[in-house]
Formats: structure tokens, sequence, C-alpha cells
């Protein structure tokens, strides 16, 4: 797929002095570029064998639940059938928007949906949310995220640039750089929920072709695609552009 111009990457490279292309080109930096949750082999055959993202091939909500159990060593999901009290329900497919708050335990799983725990993320009243963005190894730019209770899944009516040092410490920034790294995520944004009650920290959600979150505020946009860009560089080194 061809990037929307509302997606990040088109400032990014705008500011490295690129463009994006009609087809890929063996010798130029190509970008496994799918908004869908699974890349099969047929889709991914035209692009060269070094393009950026080519090998995050699952982004699903049980691959990302998989993964962050087995790089930080604590679960994400639950069993549904024997957790007593409030659980999350999503559908396994990238960008959905269907999740809810049940509770637990339940007669059955739902086919193509997934169980994960209630983070509980309230600050001062508001459902507090962070996305961070990786590039190439680096943590770039992180944004905090603000709605209003009960509004769990969706209505950001704020979000607010940070610096990952802002958000995260650095044993936590290690661990999201290694997960990002698991899930072959070159470029992306994360979403990252914090644990009031414990302070740790959850990846839900990883997203290979992210769009500006809503609530940020136009003068911010400058500056936040000038260090995404600046991050981005790493991952143009193969071809001398950096």
């Amino acid at each position: 797929m061809r990037p929307f111009p509302i997606a990040p990457i088109y400032h990014i490279i705008s500011r490295l002095g690129l463009r994006v292309g009609h087809e890929p080109r063996d010798g130029q930096p190509a970008i496994a570029w799918e908004t869908g949750t699974w890349v099969t082999s047929r889709q991914a055959a035209p692009l060269p064998h070094d393009a950026i993202n080519l090998q995050c091939v699952d982004i699903s909500k049980s691959k990302v639940e998989r993964t962050w159990e087995e790089v930080a060593g604590y679960p994400l999901a639950v069993d549904p059938l024997t957790t007593a009290g409030r659980l999350v329900a999503k559908p396994e497919e990238n960008a959905r928007h269907g999740g809810r708050i049940l509770s637990g335990p339940l007669k059955r799983r739902r086919k193509g949906w997934v169980y994960e725990r209630l983070v509980d993320c309230l600050v001062d009243g508001q459902i507090c949310t962070m996305r961070l963005m990786t590039a190439g190894g680096h943590l770039a730019v992180a944004y905090e995220k603000f709605r209003p209770e009960p509004q769990w899944f969706g209505g950001t009516r704020l979000a607010i640039p940070r610096t990952p040092d802002q958000l995260f410490s650095a044993q936590e920034q290690g661990l999201l750089r290694r997960f990002a790294a698991a899930m072959h995520l070159d470029y992306g944004e994360m979403d990252v929920l914090r644990d009031q009650s414990t302070g740790l920290i959850y990846v839900v959600d990883a997203n290979r072709t992210p769009t500006r979150p809503p609530g940020l505020a136009e003068k911010d946009w400058a500056s936040v695609y000038d260090l995404q860009a600046e991050a981005f560089k790493a991952l143009l080194q193969p071809w001398g552009l950096a």
C-alpha cells in the first residue's frame, strides 16, 4: 500500500529529502506499508529483501500479548474463564476499535477476540495512555494522551508530546526497545499503559502504519516530526542516506 498523506511518514521523509514512490525499486529505501493485521507472502513478494518492516508480518493482539509476556516476563493476557472481576475483551485484528470491559469469569471465549487485564491507568479522573514512536531501535518521541472516563477505548481529547525520559525509566526504555525488536517493528508506534497500583507498564498495541494522534496541537507538529525524522535516519544508513 501507499501511505496516506496524513501519516507521519510523509512528514518524516519530506524532511529527509525523500518522497513516496509508485513502486519499490532495488537500491532505494522501501517500507512494507500495510494497514491490515497480517502481511502475506504474496503482499511482501514485490518488496526488496531489505525493506523496512518487512519482517513485521503480524501485529495481532495475541501476537502483542505473547511477545510482551516473553520480553517483559509478566502477562497482559488473562484467562476469561477463570478471571474474576473486570477484564478487557478486544478484537484480534488491528484497528477494529471494538474493545469492551466485561466482568469475569465468562462462560465461553468469543472466536476472534482476545482477553486482557484491565490496566488501571486513571490519573486525576482521566484515562491516561502513552504512545511511543520507535525507529531503528531508537525511541524518538512519546505522547501522553488523556480522555475522560469511561471512554477507555477512544475519544482522546489531549495528546502532549513528551521525551521518552519523561515517561519511562532507563530500564523500561530498554524493555520497550527489546519488545519492538522482537516484533520486528523497525518503524512504528507502541501503545503503552502504566498500572497505577503496581507501576508496571504494558504494551497493548503495536502499529506499523501510525497516524498523527488526535488531540495533538498544531503548534507541536513541526517539533514532533523533526524528532521523528532524526530517529528515522538510522533506518536509511544501508542506502547511504543518513
